[in-house]
């Protein structure tokens, strides 16, 4: 009895032994057809899985799997046959290596669990191949899952205190295997992964999102009519932080429309950047760049849209953006053949944003949000190249509804000489500077969503220079409809200004006589005032029809002027009024205007006072004027070549038959500025030869009463 107990135990330490050695000979085998059959297995028979090489440590747990390959060769044969109305998805998966720390390797061999401390994958490349009718589009639920279910052939479970992975490399492409999406250089480590078959994951990253860290190099997707590179990616979920160091992205002639530095997006939702392909954060901070943006012609052509060429996200809810530095291009759709506007020195925050959706429009973001935003500036080109419009450095700021530009300028890209001698017809050469310009209680939204400008106060300094050389051929064309009210009614874009005021402007008119050949100047020079009710907009002129200009001035920087104007903005005949009162001032002093302009030279006299009070339509003025002077004596000129020489006789005779002074015997005499409209000449013109007639009348003794 003790004999066969102990030939029973020989044979079974025997046994073990046999078996030990058995295990040690042919463990990785077992392994292998193990791993081999679960995933061939879990993949109803269409992949395989390969290794070259591996080290286990069944004792410690500890595996390493060397040149692993999963693929699939019936699927590859077939690819090139699938047309456009079947579709796969072929999966080829190379690994240097992989290796687990502290496994279940029992758990492993049985294709029940995967346990581990610590998973290290070693430069993985997956390429993710669709045929067929499918569209491009990145990693999504159904991928993850089927990547899970190819990799580990549907274990039961699988946890991990920890999962590494090192310089992977992520493709996705289409039949012709010529990836239009890849992911280089892939760094991923994830905490406290678990799931197992229990639980009813639609998405399997759903659930380990939570604690994932991962770097990526570099992120390329080529669309259809654009490319977009994104470098040295950094995102971290438990810190809810995603940071990108450069985006750029090219259209499809290879022209850079965005290039932005320094990214970084805080307190973002994993959940829906990784499974909606959706920004929903606290805050998104740049150091900018460059952005292109593309004006949509409408319907209405005086409302244009702006568009962001942007096809990567679905959408991004965002609470705040801070961008730095940033240099803007709008190209406009209608005329692609055009250099787009520029704006330099961009910065932009908002706060309180409620939802901007990308790949369509800015309006959500610009209209319903507080905002800042400042530039330097940016100029354009008139459509006939005549004038350079310049807009200076400027701020608005949506959350006092509040707009401050530095200066806006017109300025001509033509000399006085050089635009005359460009004219069939006479024409007015502009040089206009409105500087310091600052608008209060701006309806923004109303003027981002309507393109309707409504402003309760503006305030600026104009600076403005008229130019018009009478030696061209006068223009036949009728200038009636163009008084400055009607011009106002005929602007595309509404605009509703309640209250301008005009802070030491300065106007100045030139002309160029063709009798002389000389150019004379009228200025007027520490013009301060207001404009009430400048609108275009049908609901306020039903309130309040009269635009009322009041303001005071420095005329030829001699004589104070004081002056109202009123501009009926329902007008159907160009009805307007006009009053005025002059202070007092030598006459001499309006030579420059006298002497090139109408040949006449002032040599002594004093102007006490001018008044006038003119009603006018498009046709005519009517109304009186009072010219008080005293003591006014005159030279008549000629000119004779080069020079300008008194007329003797002229000139005795002209002071002989004017009134040297008014009043005069005790009569003051005024006289009608009444004058049958030119059609040809402005609405200024109209009002200065109004007044010039009744001086006329004046000195030469006449009285209307």
């Amino acid at each position: 009895m003790k004999k066969s107990i102990i030939i029973i135990l020989i044979i079974v330490a025997f046994s073990a032994i046999g078996g030990w050695f058995y295990w040690q000979q042919y463990k990785k085998g077992i392994i292998k057809n193990a791993i081999e059959n679960a995933v061939n297995k879990g993949t109803d028979s269409l992949y395989f899985i390969h290794y070259d090489s591996s080290s286990i440590d069944e004792v410690n747990g500890n595996a390493s799997f060397y040149n692993v390959t999963l693929q699939s060769d019936s699927l590859q044969k077939q690819l090139l046959l699938f047309d456009t109305t079947s579709s796969a998805t072929v999966y080829n998966i190379h690994i240097d290596e992989v290796t687990i720390l502290g496994a279940n390797i029992p758990g492993i061999i049985n294709n029940t669990s995967v346990e581990a401390r610590s998973i290290l994958i070693k430069h993985p490349v997956v390429f993710i191949i669709r045929s067929g009718k499918n569209k491009k589009k990145l990693i999504n639920g159904s991928d993850s899952l089927l990547i899970y279910e190819k990799l580990l052939g549907r274990f039961n479970s699988i946890n991990a205190s920890e999962i590494k992975i090192k310089d992977g490399n992520l493709f996705f492409a289409d039949k012709t295997g010529k990836p239009h999406t890849a992911l280089k250089n892939i760094s991923v480590t994830l905490k406290n992964f678990r799931i197992d078959s229990t639980k009813n994951y639609q998405n399997i990253i759903s659930y380990f999102v939570k604690d994932v860290v991962a770097k990526v190099a570099e992120v390329y997707i080529k669309g259809d009519n654009n490319q977009a590179v994104f470098t040295d990616i950094e995102y971290d979920a438990p810190e809810k932080l995603l940071r990108i160091k450069k985006f750029q992205q090219k259209n499809k002639d290879q022209q850079l429309v965005f290039d932005v530095n320094s990214t970084s997006i805080y307190n973002i939702s994993t959940d829906s950047f990784i499974l909606k392909q959706q920004i929903r954060a606290e805050e998104l901070i740049s150091d900018g760049g460059m952005l292109s943006f593309y004006r949509k012609p409408a319907k209405d052509s005086a409302k244009n849209e702006i568009e962001i060429d942007n096809n990567y996200f679905d959408e991004a809810v965002l609470n705040k953006v801070n961008i730095g530095t940033t240099k803007i291009l709008i190209y406009n759709n209608a005329k692609p053949e055009e250099p787009p506007l520029i704006i330099s020195n961009v910065k932009f925050k908002a706060w309180d944003i409620q939802k901007l959706h990308s790949g369509t429009n800015i309006k959500n973001l610009v209209s319903s949000s507080n905002w800042t935003l400042s530039a330097d500036g940016f100029s354009f080109m008139t459509a006939n190249k005549r004038y350079k419009m310049i807009v200076g450095a400027f701020d608005i700021n949506n959350a006092n509804s509040s707009m401050h530009i530095k200066n806006f300028t017109v300025k001509p890209q033509f000399t006085e000489v050089a635009f005359s001698k460009s004219l069939t017809y006479q024409e007015d050469l502009y040089n206009m500077e409105f500087k310091n310009i600052a608008l209060a209680g701006v309806n923004i939204k109303s003027l981002i969503t309507q393109n309707k400008l409504v402003v309760e106060k503006a305030t600026l300094q104009p600076e403005l220079g008229i130019y018009v050389d009478r030696t061209v051929t006068a223009n036949p064309t009728s200038k009636v409809g163009k008084y400055p009210h009607q011009l106002l009614q005929k602007l595309k874009f509404p605009v509703c200004i309640n209250t301008m005021i005009i802070k030491n402007g300065h106007v100045a008119y030139k002309e160029r006589n063709p009798e002389s050949g000389q150019i004379g100047t009228v200025f007027f020079k520490n013009i301060n005032g207001t404009i009430n009710n400048i609108s275009n907009i049908k609901e306020q002129i039903s309130k309040n029809s009269m635009l009322v200009l009041n303001a005071r001035a420095s005329f030829m920087g001699v004589c104070d002027l004081q002056t109202t104007w009123k501009l009926p903005l329902n007008t159907t005949n160009g009805s307007f009024h006009v009053s005025g009162v002059g202070a007092r001032f030598n006459a001499t002093a309006l030579n420059t205007i006298t002497e090139p302009l109408g040949l006449v030279s002032i040599t002594d006299g004093r102007i006490n006072k001018v008044t006038f009070d003119i009603s006018g339509t498009d046709l005519m003025t009517r109304g009186t004027s009072t010219l008080l002077y005293d003591n006014l004596k005159i030279e008549v000129l000629k000119q004779d070549s080069a020079d300008t020489k008194k007329k003797i006789l002229k000139s005795f005779i002209a002071n002989l038959m004017m009134k040297d002074a008014n009043p005069q015997n005790g009569v003051t005499r005024i006289n009608d500025a009444g004058l049958q409209r030119d059609m040809t000449k402005s609405f200024f013109f109209l009002v200065w030869k109004s007044i010039f007639a009744a001086a006329k009348k004046t000195v030469n003794g006449k009285n209307a009463e």
